[in-house]
């Protein structure tokens, strides 16, 4: 059987700075694909798109995002740079094999990945599979019938087929606000679907981005960082109750904290709102033919409904008959390392997506990854 002395799941941001960073401590490395290129949902994403983390902090160990990128790299942008940083590294990948299952080979063997295209033994295994795997949609979305367009925001691509029409976007966290937004400037007549209030923050402030001063709020105690929070989107916004978004009931520190979500970032839709251009409407009841029915009891009659209702991690099949995942699917052990006592040797890399972003994370994960294989390569136990 086909043996590595690493394997690395997954060629996103995650699994190319781990596969990276293992490799330059001398791992020999190999990076499976379930697609045929790296940076697979970032290919998928729609038009527009941009990294809602500056340049600087979302560059990878080794090799640096180009300053011709701008202070957010554009969705094209940043496919080059994973491009261009797999070459970099030189990192040995193998497209189009999708991960099945992880399996112990032995008491204290090393693990078994069953893939699509046979099955790898690898000493030290790496779960980069992406916190954004699996599109979720709300029950009413599967349960009724609807005679319009009706998608999930994974498979939205563009504006233009939306220009004079009626969408409803549902969800007010930060995509349903960054694609509504994108959807007001192209012409659409947009209405915006929320269930509960989110936090919200421009990317920047007076051309002065505001990530740098999230990331110390992060070691904060949660209430400082959400009276901090509350005080920033007052400053910036004034009261948004008048526009149908009143103050969030948990602040984004303790929403963090509690359920790993992120403040929404605004890109322009806030504006919108108050200058009349697109409205906020109650939550989703049900749907009925060419009826949606909100909770309030109204009825609305969009052309095309988009729901912004985020992903399931999908590792459920992979390595749920582990016990190394919490009830919402992710990894009980989801900033690298350590890794689960009962599992070692098996890490799990992008699975924690900071207030402050995601990526600039990235980095991070990889060193304790790389750290602690290393480690366990000089003293085995």
């Amino acid at each position: 059987m086909e043996r590595h002395e690493a394997i690395v799941v997954g060629a996103g941001p995650a699994g190319l700075a781990t596969a990276a960073l293992l490799s330059k401590r001398g791992f020999q490395t190999l990076v499976l694909e379930r697609t045929d290129a790296v940076g697979a949902r970032w290919r998928t994403r729609y038009e527009g798109l941009r990294l809602n983390t500056m340049r600087t902090l979302s560059t990878l160990p080794g090799y640096r995002i180009p300053r011709r990128y701008g202070r957010y790299p554009r969705r094209e942008d940043f496919i080059a740079y994973l491009e261009a940083y797999a070459a970099h590294h030189r990192l040995s990948l193998r497209f189009e094999t999708t991960l099945q299952r992880v399996e112990r080979a032995g008491e204290d063997g090393p693990w078994r990945l069953e893939t699509s295209t046979g099955p790898l033994l690898t000493r030290y295994a790496v779960l980069a599979t992406g916190y954004d795997a699996v599109p979720k949609l709300p029950a009413w979305a599967s349960n009724g019938e609807f005679a319009g367009e009706l998608i999930h925001a994974s498979e939205y691509r563009s504006p233009e087929p939306y220009v004079g029409r009626e969408v409803l976007v549902v969800g007010a966290g930060n995509t349903g606000i960054d694609i509504a937004g994108f959807l007001v400037e192209a012409g659409a007549h947009v209405s915006l679907a929320m269930r509960t209030p989110p936090n919200v923050f421009p990317r920047d402030w007076h051309g002065i981005p505001l990530e740098p001063s999230a990331i110390p709020a992060e070691h904060l105690p949660a209430k400082i960082g959400d009276l901090l929070g509350f005080a920033t989107q007052r400053l910036i916004y004034g009261d948004l109750s008048p526009y149908g978004i009143p103050r969030a009931p948990e602040g984004f520190q303790t929403n963090f904290r509690r359920r790993l979500v992120g403040p929404a970032v605004d890109d322009g839709f806030i504006a919108a709102l108050k200058a009349g251009r697109t409205r906020i409407v109650a939550s989703v009841e049900r749907l009925e033919m060419r009826d949606v029915v909100l909770v309030d009891g109204t009825h609305m009659q969009p052309d095309a409904v988009i729901c912004a209702t985020g992903y399931r991690r999908g590792l459920e099949p992979i390595a749920g008959h582990l016990g190394v995942l919490r009830p919402d699917g992710l990894p009980t052990h989801y900033n690298a390392a350590p890794e689960h006592p009962d599992t070692p040797r098996l890490y799990f890399a992008g699975f924690y997506a900071g207030p402050a972003g995601q990526i600039r994370v990235l980095p991070k994960h990889a060193r304790r990854i790389a750290r602690a294989a290393a480690g366990d390569r000089a003293h085995p136990h």
